[in-house]
């Protein structure tokens, strides 16, 4: 896999992407990039994120084998400093040039799963639940504020899987499942990729992706922040049916407080 390591000053806003690195992600659904964030950056974040998470409000994912994380949604309207990451120039603009347009930044959300003994996350694909329309470029920076080896729930993605329709069991209960893995796509390899603190992973809204357990004593904490096409509408999914406080189907995501234009847009 690529190895973009910044070569650039670390309070540099910039950040070399080449085109091995497009390429792979364009034709793998996801790409890991190491060293976006310098340590001075990664301690000043971390700080501002456990900060947020002992006072925030937290949507909890539960399932019968345990709790898989919990998050604190919309987090860069609470902290000054995480929004500042999801905007980050270096964050931003790898996500435009691995899109390849213009894009506007959907929600930022703290992640964190806890230590010893939380549940996997399970498969799936973030485009269901993520309610716009557009050309199909929309994709998540996932940067990693702690160190997340394998036996800290890093992420597995089944490579190329953006690009193949999701073949579902035809019966009705495992077609209104988004979870577990479409059958024409069991069988396909699938990579597993850890992080050290401030390396960031990018993945494409339709690659199919999951995460382990947290097997260890520390927290795994992350911010995910989903990017779309800068041309999006609203459209209700399956899986978040509101309507964005008072949306119609159809109308721009074009408020740039709420959606803002990132990178060389903004």
């Amino acid at each position: 896999m690529p190895d973009d390591r910044p070569g650039a000053a670390p309070d540099d806003t910039t950040h070399h992407v080449s085109e091995e690195t497009v390429r792979h992600y364009r034709e793998q659904g996801f790409v890991r990039v190491p060293g976006v964030l310098s340590r001075k950056e990664v301690d000043h974040l971390l700080a501002a994120a456990q900060r947020e998470l002992d006072q925030a409000e937290k949507v909890t994912w539960d399932r019968p084998d345990g709790r898989v994380m919990d998050w604190v949604p919309h987090v860069d309207r609470r902290s000054g400093d995480l929004r500042a990451l999801a905007l980050h120039p270096r964050v931003t603009a790898i996500a435009e040039r691995l899109a390849g347009v213009p894009l506007r930044m959907f929600k930022s959300e703290l992640l964190r799963k806890a230590i010893s003994g939380s549940a996997p996350t399970p498969l799936h694909a973030d485009a269901p639940a993520i309610p716009f329309s557009g050309r199909p470029v929309g994709l998540t920076a996932w940067v990693a504020l702690t160190d997340v080896p394998v036996e800290r729930g890093c992420m597995t993605f089944i490579p190329g899987s953006h690009l193949v329709p999701h073949e579902r069991d035809p019966s009705p209960t495992e077609r209104s499942d988004p979870f577990g893995c479409p059958r024409n796509l069991i069988w396909e390899p699938r990579v597993t990729v850890p992080l050290r603190a401030g390396d960031c992973t990018f993945h494409h809204e339709r690659v199919l992706h999951l995460a382990g357990r947290n097997e260890t004593a520390q927290l795994r904490v992350s911010l995910a922040t989903v990017y779309m096409d800068a041309e999006s509408v609203f459209e209700p999914s399956a899986l978040v049916p509101d309507d964005l406080g008072g949306m119609l189907p159809g109308q721009p995501l074009d408020d740039d407080r709420l959606f803002p234009l990132i990178g060389a847009a903004r």
